[in-house]
């Protein structure tokens, strides 16, 4: 039988229950699933894996995954790869706007799994007319 991956994507959760249901999720969705439970498992991953999107469930006031999403950004390795971060709370509206503009969009928490699995969607698939976007 032939594979019908969509695509491959890395997600960043610390909380394993959480990380499981973004597995289950996205698989069911099609999608390829990594799951890393820390930054530095996920950079480790990243060459090997190529993934489409990244997921990165961050809190704010964590400082150093801040500076790792913006390495992504700048980065000519990783520049292409989308970012969707996952959040407890709305950074700062300036870092907010900031994020936006460097194309990273944000879901709070708790979220619609219908309009996650959406937004996924339009990021592995920015070409394609998603139903209902």
């Amino acid at each position: 039988m032939q594979d019908l991956c969509r695509g491959r994507i890395l997600v960043i959760e610390d909380d394993h229950d959480l990380g499981r249901l973004f597995e289950t999720v996205l698989t069911i969705e099609g999608y390829h699933v990594t799951v890393a439970h820390h930054i530095y498992d996920a950079h480790r991953l990243l060459p090997q894996l190529e993934p489409n999107l990244i997921i990165f469930d961050w809190s704010f006031h964590n400082a150093a995954g801040y500076v790792w999403v913006d390495e992504l950004r700048t980065s000519s390795q990783t520049a292409h790869i989308p970012v969707l971060l996952v959040c407890g709370v709305l950074p700062p509206r300036s870092i907010y706007e900031m994020l936006a503009n460097a194309g990273v969009p944000i879901i709070e928490k708790p979220f619609d799994l219908i309009a996650f699995n959406r937004c996924v969607a339009v990021l592995m698939h920015p070409r394609e007319r998603v139903i209902g976007a």
